[in-house]
């Protein structure tokens, strides 16, 4: 009778025991329940309290560790994926990372803007659905099934030209696997034009060198190979190799000047009196003007207007607008100069009464050797590089200049200045 006491007693303490462990671990996986539902939400800051013994003890320490590491690798992805998308930004070019499968992983702002098409989600499209622009599509078409190193220039629909270049993407230390590639594009437009500009300045300057080198060559052979000569015919001759020369020395001068500026070689900067620069131009241009018989007027609201330039600039813009105002004025006409200030803008006004320039020539009078009229360019001693020179100067001073014209009535520039 007293073992089935013990027995009972016993079972009742088993039970008792049995009941507060599934209380403890009811409890337990109740609380690894809560933890986890905010893990899965994003919540990485909760924790399982450890104030257990034993194997629930070290599982509680085992989760509370993965998590904390879990929430330490999202946050390297994360810091990660930010600095990748802050490089990606900032990168000039066009920048595409896609997969075997030609599905788009990574593109920058650069890259969406050259494909033509902003009202997209790129990532996880194919490529080709993406690009809008034609030939671009063509030619990316063309480069990804080679898998290798490749690049090309193209030029699109719009006269733009781009430069694509494919690179494959190597799975780690497996030089043989490639698990996609990177599409870099980069606009070089800007590049081919300033290309086609060093060309064409080179092909004109060949041309404008050659010409009078020509005559002089000619009228010297022609002088050394012929004794009988009279003077009155060898004084023209000589007459022209000196007008060829000069000619020459005005052209080799304009191309140093013009290279000076572009280099921003001269970063001397002073308080320039207007006035006073004026006043060195007008003596210089005066006889041209009297010579002519030309009315050569100027007005300035203020002889103290003051502004800070080069002065070499300052003088060398006034100095080819007025003389080529007096140039291309018939005799009899008129040049007038007005200098005017209000507030913080300063004009500069150079008039004429000269033949004037047709409409549709206006747009490139300010092109490197472009002539209006190429036959009395020449007579009168033009470069063609006058103008161009006005509007490198101009720019380099952040200013602005403006032309209006009518044909046998005239032409009247005006440099606008902000102080």
């Amino acid at each position: 009778m007293n073992d089935i006491y013990v027995i009972i007693l016993l079972l009742v303490i088993i039970s008792n025991l049995i009941y507060r462990y599934l209380r403890v671990l009811r409890k337990y996986l109740k609380e690894l329940i809560h933890v986890s539902n905010r893990v899965s939400e994003g919540d990485f800051s909760v924790k399982l309290k450890n104030q257990y013994s034993g194997d629930l003890g070290r599982l509680s320490s085992n989760f509370n560790f993965m998590i904390s590491k879990i929430n330490t690798n999202i946050e390297q992805l994360e810091d990660r994926n930010m600095k990748l998308k802050s490089i990606l930004k900032s990168i000039s070019n066009g920048i595409v990372a896609i997969d075997n499968e030609q599905k788009i992983l990574l593109i920058n702002d650069v890259a969406k803007k050259l494909f033509e098409n902003s009202d997209c989600v790129f990532e996880g499209q194919k490529i080709d659905s993406v690009i809008n622009n034609e030939a671009m599509a063509k030619s990316i078409a063309t480069l990804i099934p080679t898998r290798k190193n490749k690049k090309i220039q193209i030029k699109d629909g719009n006269d733009r030209y781009y430069k694509i270049k494919m690179d494959p993407v190597y799975l780690k230390n497996e030089k043989n696997v490639v698990i996609g590639s990177i599409i870099n594009i980069e606009d070089i437009t800007e590049n081919v034009r300033l290309e086609k500009i060093r060309s064409d300045f080179v092909a004109n300057v060949t041309h404008e060198i050659k010409t009078p080198l020509t005559s002089i060559n000619g009228f010297v052979e022609t002088l050394k190979n012929n004794d009988s000569i009279d003077v009155e015919t060898r004084n023209r001759f000589l007459d022209i190799i000196e007008i060829e020369s000069n000619r020459l020395r005005r052209l080799i001068d304009d191309i140093l000047v013009l290279s000076f500026i572009e280099n921003n070689e001269n970063e001397k900067y002073d308080n320039v009196n207007l006035y006073s620069v004026f006043k060195e131009v007008y003596d210089i241009t005066y006889n041209l003007a009297e010579n002519k018989n030309i009315d050569y007027i100027y007005e300035f609201s203020s002889k103290d207007i003051e502004l800070k330039a080069n002065k070499d600039y300052i003088k060398q813009v006034l100095l080819n607008l007025i003389d080529n105002a007096i140039k291309y004025t018939p005799e009899n006409g008129e040049v007038s100069v007005f200098v005017n200030q209000k507030k913080d803008e300063i004009k500069i006004s150079v008039k004429d009464t000269g033949m004037g320039i047709p409409q549709s020539d206006i747009p490139r009078i300010f092109e490197r050797f472009y002539r209006v009229d190429k036959a009395r360019s020449k007579k009168i001693g033009g470069t063609g590089l006058g103008l161009a020179i006005v509007k490198h100067i101009i720019i380099s001073m952040g200013a602005d200049i403006s032309v209006k014209s009518a044909l046998n009535r005239g032409t009247e520039f005006t440099v606008t200045i902000n102080q």
